[in-house]
């Protein structure tokens, strides 16, 4: 790129046609010299990366045309978004001189300029007031296209003929705002075209990066892809530098303490030099690429940033406390003042750099005001580190604070080119700013880079991208990229990655690398062909099934919820305070907890139901439900299935009076679901424990077991929870484990022939106490003789008039049946009279009379 000499520095860096069009209106006067004609200027999105076409040919001398390498870049996988050359609305305006500065005849606030180029003399009208003669301007003269499509003509101001106009920035479209016409450098060429003049004769490529390739986030890294896809050799830089007697540990002591996630930290010493303004080619070039200069010591860092890919910082090194810096954790409370005038509270555990006293910088991300480079500053020390990624995006975020180095630093720094940046940068230094580098660098790096080495089997990434591979091309697309290829044995290779090349983790990521190289276009469209069989449900998939099934066809519908609620709804469930397994960055308060059971989520259900003026409500959901396991960093999922019932029995009808449901529909409903999935008996029932009490009638619920192994928990709800949940009537809820189920559902069984004979049947009354278990008396009679006792059936219960106080009357139908033969009378009589033995000594029951039906 050839010199520019732009003086007047605009504030942002939107002045290169690349991005969007902002227009705006310039001044009515001649003092902006525009006329009072529509501005355009073009508009950089700061997310995305530009790179200079001349830039990378520094790197690769026989690079294609701008858009033919733009487009092999894109068809490789990395997208340029566009391609601006930042010298297309410009023509025609070229360098000149001012001979003289008079005023103008007819007008206070005008002069009339007599300015000459390498052939003519041309007198020119002008409202500014910030040149003299021997300035030299950028003339635009008649015919001359500006941005915008701004065509100049000569024109007659209050009489005086002006053959052209002396440009600012404005009209250039590289400024919102000037405070004259553009005062270029004495030593620009006479004549020469002001594109050449200023280095915008250059093409800006705007290239949208992948968040996981940062080694092309710089010129040379751009510059070694283009030379992988382009097949041109890459010309690497040398940078040699004039180094002092003085030894840089003999000035600077450098440390990084051992829990500090930093692996390497590197720093050189430049003495004597004198801080102030960049040369105009290294002004140009940090302009084309979105940053604004500072000065000398503060732009070639970002100069090497650009150009390779790795972040520096400048410290001032007389205010750098012993002249001792240390890589350390902060603590927390920690204060510092960042460069952009703002004090900042550190955390625990960000990473810092510090010297005796305090922080001087928040490592990887910006600077502290306390060691700035400035006017008076005279030596310096320039930091070359590598962070640990994780622990910069973590600071980052926290902080709320983002820069070109954090940006880096998060995707993954190249350890290895850690002196070559402090190199590139001392040598700079040396030649821009005068200082003098000391001798060496201070280089504390524990644990040297080992590359990674992944294996590479050529006929897996045939199969992976449905094309044939040849290894020698394979060989030949590594070696291009930077990657080590050992040799090919059996199909397979060992490959070393880079240092640069962080994205590269497994073989897919090498298989992706050599698709990008061989061209996606030259892979054939193909559809892909595998052997498809049928997946075997799991037990859990079948049963499920099953229980949806029964219960739709019982009339519930279902619901799915969150599988996280609120602290009040996981302590209603029985969930211990504090405990659960509580979720780290909640969306609301409502959503803070696993839930523990399904219960509390279906009431909301209700609740919402009724609000909406439905009345009759029967839902279920199988869920799991997540419950601490002791001694494991994972809960345990334990699913269940759970159904709600509220309303009445059935519709009102003229024939059939309406009816509130009861504790024996939701029993109802359970041993409905345990027949439809093909478990008979073996329920039991018991009291409710008192974790259930919260949310369980206690005279009117029971928990359940299946075979004698607990199974779950049916009932009304609490009328304490119905009044939190407005309801208007008692609710009646069910909750099972699953597994039981599976257990019992996975158990052989056997089917037997319709009986040959005939049953005899008998019914016995009797009072007992009310609080023996019902589901006990009947066990116990079907044990008495499992052969010959059929099926015991309930067919009576009496309360009240006759029958004592705590005291109930059952009437219970026994069938006696035998599959080998008749049974005789006798028979019938003499196990009957074992069955009212059994309920009078193990109840204490009193018969009330019996009756023989056969």
């Amino acid at each position: 790129m050839k010199k520019g000499f732009l003086r007047l520095l605009p504030k942002t860096f939107s002045y290169f046609p690349v991005g969007g069009y902002e227009v705006g209106n310039s001044q009515k006067s001649l003092e902006r010299g525009s006329g009072g004609r529509p501005f355009y200027r073009k508009v950089f999105p700061r997310e995305k990366m530009l790179y200079s076409y001349n830039w990378l040919k520094e790197y690769i001398e026989d690079l294609p045309p701008p858009r033919e390498f733009a487009e092999a870049l894109t068809m490789t996988g990395t997208e340029v978004e566009s391609v601006a050359d930042l010298s297309s609305e410009i023509k025609g305006v070229v360098v000149a001189e001012i001979l003289s500065v008079e005023p103008h005849p007819n007008a206070d606030k005008l002069t009339v300029c007599s300015v000459r180029t390498d052939r003519e003399t041309y007198g020119i009208v002008c409202g500014a007031a910030n040149m003299k003669s021997g300035d030299r301007v950028a003339l635009a003269l008649d015919g001359a296209v500006l941005p915008g499509g701004i065509k100049l003509k000569k024109a007659k101001i209050r009489g005086v003929t002006s053959q052209g106009m002396m440009c600012s920035e404005v009209e250039l479209g590289l400024a919102e705002s000037s405070e004259g016409i553009m005062i270029l450098s004495r030593d620009a060429p006479l004549g020469a075209d002001i594109t050449e003049a200023l280095g915008l004769k250059d093409f800006i490529m705007d290239i949208g990066v992948t968040p996981n390739r940062a080694d092309i986030l710089s010129i040379r890294g751009l510059a070694r892809e283009a030379a992988a896809v382009t097949g041109k050799g890459l010309r690497e830089k040398e940078f040699k530098v004039a180094e002092s007697d003085r030894a840089a540990r003999d000035i600077i002591k450098v440390a990084i303490e051992a829990d500090a996630p930093c692996r390497r930290y590197a720093a050189r010493v430049v003495e004597g030099l004198i801080v102030g303004p960049s040369p105009d080619h290294i002004k140009t070039r940090l302009e084309s690429h979105g940053l604004r200069p500072v000065n000398n010591v503060v732009d070639i860092t970002n100069y090497v940033l650009l150009e390779l890919g790795h972040p520096l910082h400048a410290f001032d090194l007389d205010k750098v406390h012993e002249r001792s810096v240390r890589v350390r954790l902060a603590e927390e409370g920690e204060g510092l003042e960042t460069i952009d005038n703002r004090t900042r509270t550190l955390r625990k555990g960000m990473l810092v750099i510090a010297d005796p006293k305090a922080p001087l910088a928040v490592a990887g991300v910006m600077g502290g005001k306390s060691t700035e480079v400035t006017e008076e500053t005279r030596n310096i020390l320039i930091e070359s580190a590598w962070f640990e990624p994780t622990s910069i995006r973590k600071t980052s975020r926290a902080l709320s604070l983002s820069s070109d180095s954090s940006y880096r630093f998060e995707r993954g720094a190249d350890i290895e080119n850690v002196a070559r940046a402090l190199d590139m940068a001392a040598s700079m230094m040396a030649d821009i700013a005068g200082g003098s580098p000391a001798r060496g660098i201070v280089d504390v790096y524990p644990k040297k880079f080992e590359p990674l080495e992944i294996r590479f089997r050529i006929k897996r990434a045939e199969e992976l991208l449905g094309v044939g591979l040849e290894e020698s091309r394979v060989v030949e697309a590594f070696g291009s990229l930077g990657i080590t290829a050992g040799p090919v044995e059996d199909g397979e290779m060992t490959v070393r990655v880079p240092s640069f090349r962080v994205d590269l983790k497994e073989e897919a990521d090498l298989v992706e690398e050599v698709a990008r190289l061989y061209g996606y276009e030259n892979i054939p469209t193909t559809l892909p062909e595998a052997s498809l069989s049928p997946g075997r449900p799991t037990a859990l998939t079948e049963i499920r099934k099953k229980i949806s099934g029964a219960l739709v066809g019982s009339g519930f519908s279902e619901v799915v919820n969150y599988s996280f609620v609120s602290r009040d709804a996981y302590l209603l469930a029985g969930g211990q305070d504090p405990g659960g397994v509580v979720i780290v960055n909640p969306l609301t308060e409502e959503q803070v907890v696993m839930r523990c059971s399904l219960m509390p989520s279906l009431l909301e259900n209700l609740r919402k139901n009724l609000l909406k003026k439905t009345g009759e409500v029967r839902v279920f959901e199988v869920a799991p439900v997540f419950l601490p396991f002791p001694g494991e960093r994972l809960p345990r999922e334990d699913w269940r299935v759970t159904g709600l019932m509220y309303g009445h029995r059935w519709d009102p009808s003229w024939n059939l009076p309406s009816e509130p449901l009861d504790y024996y529909d939701i029993k109802g409903v359970v041993e409905t679901l345990l027949e439809a999935i093909g478990i008979i008996g073996g329920l039991g029932t018991m009291p409710v424990g008192d974790e259930q009490k919260k949310i369980f009638h206690p005279g009117k619920s029971a928990s359940c077991t299946l075979g004698g192994k607990p199974l779950g928990v049916f009932g009304e709800i609490h009328p304490d929870l119905s009044k939190h949940f407005d309801l208007k009537g008692p609710a009646y809820l069910f909750e099972l484990s699953i597994e039981p189920l599976i257990e019992a559902w996975r158990v052989v069984r056997r089917f037997k022939r319709p009986p040959r004979f005939p049953s005899s049947e008998r019914d016995v009354a009797f009072v007992v106490n009310v609080d023996i278990p019902y589901g006990e008396i009947i066990n116990s009679i079907e044990l008495l003789d499992t052969k010959l006792i059929e099926k015991v059936d309930l067919f009576d219960v009496y309360y009240g008039s006759g029958i004592p106080e705590g005291k109930r009357s059952l009437a219970l139908r026994i069938t006696y049946r035998s599959p080998e033969r008749t049974l005789k009378q006798a028979e019938v009589d003499r196990i009957h009279s074992r069955v009212t033995d059994e309920l009078t000594s193990k109840f204490g029951a009193v018969l009330r009379g019996q009756a023989h039906t056969v």
